[in-house]
This record gives C-alpha cells, sequence and structure tokens, in this order.
C-alpha cells in the first residue's frame, strides 16, 4: 500500500473504533496513527532489556505480547525482525494493530484476538521474551496468581513485567497455600453492560475489580510461579510513579549450594512483611539512638572551659 490507501484505511478503522488512544505509529511518510502518542520510552526499555539479558540479536527471538492494545510493542519487536505473537481482547484495538501490521508489510507479526487469561503452552507454545506491560494490574485477584503460573508455563527466557504494586497490603489474598497482600482497585461500574466495558479500552476486558500486589508479594508470587531470578530495572531510565515496577523475571534452573552442611538449598527464603513489632523497635531504637547522640553533644560542650 502506498500512503494514501494507509491513511485511507487509518481513518476507515477511525471512524468505526474511534481514534488511536496509545502510541504514536509511524505508518508511512506523513502517516501516523495518532501525532502526540507518548510512551516510547517505555518501548526503549523493553527493548533495550530483551537485547541485553538474552545476549542474542532480536531477528533471532521469539516474542509474547500479552494485551497488546494497538500493537506498538509488537510492531517495534516485528520491525527489528523478532517473530511476534500479539494477543489482545479487544476488537477494536485488533482492528487498530491490524493497520500498522498490514501498512508496515510486517509478515512476523501474528495478531490474535483472544483472552490472556487462556495462554497456554499448548495453544500458544515457549518464547524467548514475554512482555506483559501495563496488563497484570487489570486482573481479578483470582486470576493474578494463576496468570504467573501460566506466564511461566509459555516463558522460556525472560518475562519482562511493567506493572503497578500497591504500596500498601491493605487486603489478603490466598492461592493454593500462599498468602499474598495487595489492595483492591475498582476497574468498572458493576452495573456496566458488557458493550460499555468493552469500549473502556484502558480498563480491564470485564472485571469490575482488579487486585494489584505489593512488591513483596509479587516477588513471592513470581518466585513460586516458577522464576529462579527476579530483578527491578532502573536502567535504561524513566519517570514514573512510585507505585509501578519494571521487573525482569528470568525462567532459569534454582542453584544448590555446594559449601555448607547438609539441609541448606541455596534458595532465598520466602520474603514477608516485618512483624509491626520488630519494625517498631527499630523505629525505638533509633530515636533512643538519636537522643543518646544529642545528649553527649550537650555533655560535650558543658564540659568545655568556658
Amino acid at each position: 500500500m502506498d500512503a494514501r490507501e494507509i491513511k485511507t484505511r487509518r481513518d476507515e478503522v477511525a471512524q468505526r473504533y474511534g481514534e488511536w488512544t496509545a502510541h504514536s505509529i509511524r505508518l508511512a511518510d506523513g502517516v501516523l496513527t495518532r501525532a502526540d502518542g507518548g510512551g516510547a520510552d517505555r518501548v526503549r526499555r523493553c527493548l533495550q532489556i530483551a537485547v541485553d539479558v538474552t545476549r542474542r540479536p532480536l531477528d533471532q527471538l521469539r516474542v509474547l505480547d500479552l494485551g497488546a492494545l494497538e500493537g506498538q510493542y509488537g510492531v517495534e519487536f516485528a520491525l527489528h525482525g523478532a517473530e511476534v505473537v500479539a494477543v489482545e481482547g479487544r476488537e477494536a484495538n485488533i482492528e487498530k494493530a491490524r493497520v500498522a501490521r498490514d501498512a508496515l508489510d510486517l509478515d512476523r507479526l501474528e495478531l490474535r484476538h483472544e483472552d490472556v487469561r487462556d495462554l497456554s503452552r499448548n495453544e500458544h507454545g515457549t518464547f524467548d521474551v514475554v512482555l506483559c506491560v501495563g496488563l497484570l494490574y487489570h486482573l481479578a485477584a483470582e486470576d493474578v496468581f494463576r496468570f504467573l503460573e501460566q506466564l511461566a508455563e509459555v516463558c522460556s527466557g525472560v518475562l519482562i513485567l511493567d506493572t503497578h504494586v500497591a504500596l500498601r497490603g491493605r487486603v489478603a489474598y490466598r492461592h493454593g497455600e500462599r498468602e499474598y497482600r495487595g489492595l483492591q482497585f475498582t476497574e468498572h461500574d458493576p452495573r456496566a453492560s458488557r458493550a460499555q466495558r468493552e469500549r473502556s479500552l484502558w480498563a480491564s476486558l470485564d472485571n469490575p475489580e482488579s487486585f494489584w500486589p505489593t512488591r513483596v508479594s509479587l516477588f513471592n508470587a513470581l518466585e513460586h510461579a516458577g522464576f529462579s531470578s527476579v530483578m527491578t530495572v532502573e536502567v535504561p531510565a524513566m519517570d514514573t510513579s512510585r507505585d509501578r515496577v519494571t521487573l525482569v523475571a528470568v525462567q532459569g534452573t534454582p542453584v544448590e549450594l555446594a559449601s555448607f552442611g547438609s539441609g541448606v538449598d541455596g534458595r532465598h527464603p520466602v520474603r514477608g512483611r516485618r512483624p509491626r513489632m520488630v519494625r517498631n523497635q527499630s523505629r525505638v531504637f533509633l530515636w533512643a539512638k538519636h537522643l543518646a547522640l544529642r545528649g553527649m553533644v550537650v555533655r560535650d560542650r558543658l564540659a568545655r572551659p568556658q
């Protein structure tokens, strides 16, 4: 397609499904999905992580983009030669992503109109890089931890997880034998119809509430799901809020210690919140130390000759 045909198709899809809401994708010379789209820093971060952690050229990677929205991440990786499977639950987003795929002739970008909660190795295979960006915090509590296990099932290399987290563990949720803490977040009015929820492009697919685990609970859940290492990304740098993190989770083999006695397997102990009493004791200790130091300064000054 030439630039005029691409622009015509873009406008037809926008008229039917609404304007592009997210990133700006260059479809042809002078033709963008939207002129004022942001998010380039987060896309660049994910691309850089994939290159650095896998230590392989992008055109040798199989990439899974979950909750693909209008296709920005999948398009970017495919432009670099990666084989990409992009999964998106809303028809409007899939149609917009198709415009970009066809305009840029990306034959290695497969778009699938599916619910990410149906993810499985049997259906989708395995991937060197799994992208879960801006998705996890839209899932209900009963789906979050099962979904992390599904991610571990299809990930043969690295998971790049960008998500909001709860700053306080206000509510508890049990998955299996384990308890996780976080907060409930309202996604839709419980009375909203299916059509209304479908049109809320920046909310969950259907669940009225979502669950945001705390950082500690998220780290625990990733470890319990089967990821052997989880790291927080600070570089490439980007502006972000206190309640949002980018994590890299590696699907590896837990190591065993050889220099310790029996009964030590070398795995990190399960993390948890320090008991409130311990935190309070620490504060009391620091305050007492502060007062003691002030007292020493006062006594020293009084002892000096006037």
